[in-house]
């Protein structure tokens, strides 16, 4: 939730921006749209799809993080918001990955999260990330975990559906921050707004 300011308008990440073709996401009027990202095409798509499909018959690995590069984090849309020193107090990013139909999704993650050949790319970069059964936005298909390295916080936040499985990471430093962007100042509270943009993510994949 937006703390200061008086706008009313949404910002809607959705088909009129190539970067959400397949889902829409909130972000902020004020941010910044990420550069290095890879726009999904529908050849990705049917690459994904693939890959679950694959991965039912092998009987060698234990997750689809075995197969899929170790749950390697491809930014498929991002935005960051900058402080008054233009250095970056937050940052929101989406990814995909093909989804595991051997497993349930906790069980997927718990090995996303514990495996020792899969967890170190996350947790050398965000640190331990624990699963949040309290929060509203974890259910059946979907699960939010809580990071923590060196005074960095993030929120990992996954959506599964028949297809695929989606990654909403969210980063930041001071849970309470003024973004300043064209001398307008706008205050956040950090965990609020990633929740925000969590709750606004819609699949159009079909």
């Amino acid at each position: 939730m937006i703390i200061g300011g008086c706008e009313t308008k949404e910002n809607i990440c959705d088909s009129s921006n190539p970067l959400c073709k397949y889902f829409e996401i909130y972000y902020p009027e004020d941010s910044i749209i990420g550069e290095d990202v890879a726009e999904l095409a529908e050849e990705d798509l049917e690459t994904y799809r693939k890959i679950s499909e694959d991965f039912l018959s092998n009987t060698t690995k234990d997750s689809i993080f075995h197969v899929y590069s170790n749950g390697i984090f491809i930014p498929r849309f991002s935005y960051s918001l900058l402080n008054e020193v233009a250095e970056e107090e937050l940052y929101l990013a989406v990814a995909l990955y093909p989804v595991d139909k051997k497993n349930k999704l906790k069980d997927t993650l718990e090995i996303f999260y514990k495996d020792p050949d899969i967890k170190y790319a996350s947790e050398s970069i965000y640190g331990e990330c624990n699963f949040d059964n309290g929060s509203y936005l974890s259910g059946e298909y979907s699960k939010l975990y809580n990071c923590l390295k060196d005074n960095i916080f993030s929120y990992d936040y996954w959506i599964e559906d028949e297809d695929y499985m989606w990654r909403l990471k969210c980063v930041w430093r001071n849970n309470k921050f003024s973004s300043v962007r064209d001398l307008k100042i706008t205050n956040y509270s950090s965990s609020d707004l990633c929740r925000k943009s969590f709750e606004s993510f819609k699949l159009k994949t079909n």
